[in-house]
Parts: structure tokens; sequence; C-alpha cells
């Protein structure tokens, strides 16, 4: 029973191991070769800069990289969490990164407070009151309008024509300023400040907001950095705050997927057309420290180098778990089936041997009872001699093995002893016999004389 049992335990694991084997294989074959990013609206960088990483991805990997338009940050997070999107280029104090993943910071975005030329707005909350684009439902921008409106006590409907995307400015008059947090590369805002009817106001007390905000850091928009139809601007550094744009991506990737967006963010190529990219390691930066790193891009960020094949050994395990599991369960099946057929050899050479040796019990058996007929000297010695012979295959047969201290061994070299004690008892009277003969016979003789 103990035998079957086992057997039975083994065999089931064997199918729950080929069960395992099929879904990992098809896993494996369904798992995708698109890497869908969400981005922004186009014109925006968001977009622009999606566009150099899909062009890169698809040149040096075999990922399709299929872009979303979207209304920003607050609209990629959602397709993060919905499983509609793979990665996602967020500002870090646009949307909360919680159970998102850090893959690489990328560039930081500046608040612009941008007016018309002309208007005697020059400060944050003289803005109030005037037609004011904050930013479309859904984007990074109007995010980050809402905190800074917040910070000065203000409120959105203080603002006409606040719902509005920024380049408004360019075919409405109305429209008097905007609040636009994004990168200085952004085309929009370049095609709107290159024409020369804007500036850019500072934000005043831009270190005490950023001191409310993990994610904010006090900054200057470079003198110059827009050109315009009057010349660069702005004339002199703009003092306001900056946010992380990063690229995130949701849980359940496979980590081959995620690695191959992070070498094509980190190429040459990709610094070399977008120069804003920040050259920063995540894991040493007091804002994004704090943040969830990507487990890949722990590794690669990791300034520990002797701690990095260990680390990228653990995420390989991670990702082929189910097949470690599979082999392990193999392997353990494999060890009990070897172990059962090592038991069941074993026990048929025990079996086998307890089988001779009832042969050997058996033939002495015979002898014994063949020898109590015997008249015959020669034949007794004859018995004598193959009782010996069995005796001694019986213990040359046992020698070694857990036969030697049976039962039935000992019983069989029990009947040997004995049968050889009869014969010999019988052969000692023969010879008795025989010299009592001869002496009656010499005396007949001598008294027949």
């Amino acid at each position: 029973m103990s035998y079957r049992v086992k057997n039975m335990i083994s065999w089931l694991l064997l199918a729950i191991a080929g069960i395992l084997i099929l879904v990992w294989g098809y896993q494996k074959s369904t798992e995708s070769k698109v890497i869908r990013i969400a981005t922004a609206s186009k014109g925006g960088y968001y977009y622009e800069y999606g566009m150099l990483l899909k062009r890169q991805i698809e040149k040096k990997t075999d990922y399709e990289v299929q872009l979303l338009v979207t209304r920003g940050s607050v609209d990629n997070r959602g397709k993060l969490l919905s499983n509609e999107a793979d990665f996602a280029i967020v500002g870090t104090n646009s949307v909360s990164m919680q159970n998102l993943f850090i893959v690489a910071p990328l560039w930081q975005d500046y608040m612009h407070l941008v007016v018309r030329k002309g208007s005697k707005i020059n400060s944050m909350t003289e803005l109030a009151g005037h037609n004011v684009a904050l930013g479309t439902q859904g984007s990074g921008y109007r995010a980050q309008s809402m905190k800074v409106l917040e910070h000065f006590a203000l409120d959105a409907d203080q603002f006409g024509m606040n719902d509005l995307y920024f380049t408004k400015l360019l075919s409405d008059t109305a429209l008097e300023g905007a609040i636009v947090t994004t990168g200085l590369l952004n085309p929009d805002l370049r095609q709107v400040m290159s024409s020369g009817l804007f500036r850019l106001i500072p934000l005043e007390g831009a270190e005490g907001y950023a001191l409310n905000h993990s994610q904010l850091t006090t900054a200057q928009i470079p003198a110059g950095v827009y050109s315009a139809v009057n010349g660069p601007v702005p004339a002199v550094p703009v003092q306001t705050i900056a946010t992380y744009a990063v690229m995130a991506s949701r849980t359940g990737l496979p980590e081959k997927m995620v690695q191959a967006v992070l070498d094509q963010l980190n190429t040459d190529e990709m610094r070399r057309d977008a120069p804003v990219m920040l050259d920063i390691n995540p894991t040493q930066d007091n804002v994004l420290r704090y943040l969830p790193l990507h487990p890949v891009s722990t590794r690669y960020y990791n300034p520990f180098v002797g701690l990095d094949n260990f680390s990228r050994l653990l995420g390989q395990i991670a990702e082929h778990k189910i097949l470690i599991i599979e082999m392990l369960i193999i392997g353990a099946v494999v060890i009990m089936q070897l172990g059962q057929i090592r038991r069941r050899r074993k026990e048929q050479v025990r079996v086998n041997m307890a089988a001779e040796l009832e042969s050997l019990f058996s033939k002495t058996i015979e002898i014994e009872g063949a020898q109590k007929e015997a008249r015959d000297w020669r034949l007794l010695k004859q018995y004598l001699v193959e009782v010996m012979r069995l005796k001694q295959q019986a213990v040359s047969l046992v020698q070694g093995s857990e036969l030697a201290e049976s039962v039935l061994f000992l019983s069989t070299i029990q009947q040997c002893a004995d049968v050889m004690r009869q014969i010999e008892w019988r052969l000692s009277a023969m010879q008795l016999t025989e010299v009592a003969k001869k002496e009656v016979e010499a005396t007949r003789a001598s008294l027949s004389e």
C-alpha cells in the first residue's frame, strides 16, 4: 500500500507539473510584442518624445510601439491602471504613483505663467479675474494649475475660459494668459512664444510653494530659451518651479519588455535627439528616491555593482517562477520514481533470494527423507556432501544481505546441520556394523580351522 500511495503521489505531481508547463507555455505564447505608450495630445512634447522613442524601439528591438494620444498625465495614469497602456509619460507632481512604477526619469517640466505683452498682469495673484487657460480636464497641465491655485487661495471659477488648451492664445485674443507646466522643448509652447506676442512672468514665492510639495523644486526658465520674432525670450531668467516628467509603467509587465524600453531610453541617439533628458540616478535623487522604482530599473541604476548580478538573478527567478516550480516538481517526481525503482529492485532481489533459500531448504528436507531409506554407506556419503554443498550455497547467497538474520536462513542452516548429524550418525553406525561383521567372520574362520 505504501508503494501504491507513493506512486500515485508521484504521478499526481507529474500531472501538476505538466499543467504548469502548459500554463507557462501559454503565457509565453500570448506575451505581447506590442508596447503601448500613453503620451498626450499631438503637438506637445510628450507626444513628440514618444515618436522618438517609438522609432528607436522599433529600430533596435522586435517590439512594435503604439502611441496613445491622451489628455495628459492624469489620463495617462488612468490608462495604466486600467491596462489600456503599458507605459506612459507622466509628471510626478501631477499624479499619484501608487500602484505604478517609475522606469526612468526623463526631463524637468517647468511651470510657465504666460501673459500677453502689454498686459498689466505681473504676478500669479493678478491673473485672477482674467481669461486664463488652466489646461483641459485630465491633463497634467490642469492638475498642476489646480495645485498652484490652491496654494495661492484661488479658485478655477475666478478664471474665464480656463478649460482650454494654451495654443488657443494664438487664435483667440480674448484669452489673456495660460498656466503651462511642460518641458522646454514643447513644440506648441515654442510656437506660442515664437509669435512674439507673449511674455513670461515669475512665480512669486516659488521657494515656499516648492517646500509644500515633495515632488517640486525651485528652478529658473533660462534666458533666451525660446526663439521669437523680436529676439529670444525671456530676456532674463524667470523664477518658477519644476517637476519631473518620468516614464512610468503599470505592474505585471514582462521584465524583458521593461528592459527593452529602459535600454532605448538611455541610448546616445535618444539623448542627442532629446537634449533636455536628465542624466541622474533616481535611486540617489532627493526627490525620486522616495517613489516606486521598477525592479528592472533598480538593478539598472543600482550603484552597488557587486550586488547587481545577484539582484538580476533574483529578478530572473521572479520572472520565471512558474517554470522553476515546474522543474522542481519534475525533479521531485523523478527522484521519487527512481527511489521506487530502487526499492522495487531491492525487493525483487530479496524475493528471489528468499525463493532460492526456500528451494535449498526443500532440498535438505528431501535429502533427509531419502537418507533414511539409504542402506549403502556410499550413497549416504553422497547425501552428506550434497547437504554440505547446500549449506555453503545458502551462506554465500545471503552474505551481506538482510536475509542473513532471517528466520528462513537460520531454519535452512539448522536443517542442514540436523540432516548432516543424522547422516553422520548412520555412517558411524554402519561402520560399527561392518567392523562387527568382520570380527564375526574372522572368529568363524578361526573356529573352522
